[in-house]
């Protein structure tokens, strides 16, 4: 769980990457606590033989508690919340990152 000193760092944090999302040319990207979450990453291959590709299949995704959330501004009235455990934080970011990238 968060204390009040994350918490305090958190809304600050996302209150800078908001206001830097009101330039349509930068697409910010915060860092921050979570709050008791599970981790959204999931270890599943690529590609054509991914399990995702199979009917019914319903990936549970990574277990692990989410240690952070990875936050993309897309406005600033428009964010995307990604928990994340220690694990998968920097996957996370570069594949954020790198999808923000392509959409510009």
């Amino acid at each position: 769980m968060r204390t009040p000193q994350d918490t305090f760092l958190s809304d600050q944090t996302l209150a800078a990457a908001r206001e830097a999302a009101m330039d349509p040319g930068t697409l910010p990207i915060a860092v921050t606590a979570a709050n008791g979450e599970q981790c959204t990453w999931c270890d599943c291959p690529d590609g054509p033989d991914s399990p995702h590709n199979q009917r019914d299949y319903r990936c549970d995704g990574c277990p692990e508690k989410a240690e952070s959330v990875v936050s993309l501004f897309a406005g600033p009235n428009l964010r995307y919340d990604y928990p994340a455990c220690e694990r998968h934080r920097l996957d996370i970011v570069a594949t954020v990152a790198q999808l923000a990238g392509s959409q510009r």
